[in-house]
């Protein structure tokens, strides 16, 4: 088969045309994949307070979230750990520090039970383990957009199983009530609808009653009740 030149040129601006376009999908696509929430740590009636914030525009998008979610694995070699969510802040000149309270949730579908594993978040040398409990903490400089590291830890020389791990955080400050209790719900090696649902949860079971979490240091479980 023959082609005149006029069909020649609008085959080649009719691949150029689709080529762009699937350029642009994809990239969308990946765009959204890459989409996630950090935290924004400000003050209000003199407590720390905690919202949302996209660093890679600088807008503050809640000044109330307590719900923060992250992914495992997006390193594949660093399978368990990631340095997500960042946080931000406007308290310029202060130091915060990010208490990790003790106890590790596991999604059991409905909830969440203790889990047979441990979370270390370090950063700047200082770790702190949910299994006992403990902070870091970091002075707020302008423009602030710390990455700490968080990792999650079988028990023994196990490596961790698949699932998705709860934690529950605060903020301290000098002179400012410590903020309310926030979550991380770390997803490792489960599709994006389990995670998304696990949030889900905690932001209707959870976020009522900050103490909740508290029962996993003590062997109990959450996650009888149903939605």
């Amino acid at each position: 088969m023959q082609f005149d030149n006029r069909s020649t040129i609008a085959f080649a601006a009719s691949l150029s045309l689709a080529t762009a376009f699937l350029a642009c999908a994809s990239s969308a696509r990946a765009d959204e994949g890459e989409a996630h929430t950090d935290i924004w740590v400000y003050s209000s009636e003199g407590a720390l307070r905690t919202g949302s914030w996209n660093h890679d525009t600088g807008e503050v998008t809640s000044l109330s979230e307590r719900v923060f979610g992250a992914e495992f694995g997006e390193d594949p070699q660093f399978p368990f750990s990631i340095d997500e969510p960042g946080i931000g802040s406007d308290l310029v000149g202060s130091t915060l520090t990010m208490n990790l309270l003790q106890g590790l949730g596991a999604w059991n579908g409905n909830g969440f039970d203790a889990a047979n594993a441990n979370l270390l978040a370090s950063y700047g040398g200082q770790d702190a383990f949910s299994s006992t409990g403990g902070s870091f903490s970091f002075l707020v400089s302008e423009g602030l957009d710390l990455h700490a590291d968080f990792t999650i830890l079988g028990l023994g020389d196990s490596d961790p199983a698949n699932g998705i791990y709860l934690a529950a955080f605060t903020f301290a400050s000098a002179n400012l009530a410590t903020s309310e209790t926030f979550w991380i719900v770390f997803n490792l090696g489960l599709d994006e609808a389990a995670h998304e649902a696990a949030e889900e949860w905690v932001a209707a079971n959870l976020v009522p009653a900050p103490g909740a979490l508290a029962l996993l240091a003590l062997g109990g479980a959450l996650g009888r009740r149903r939605r």
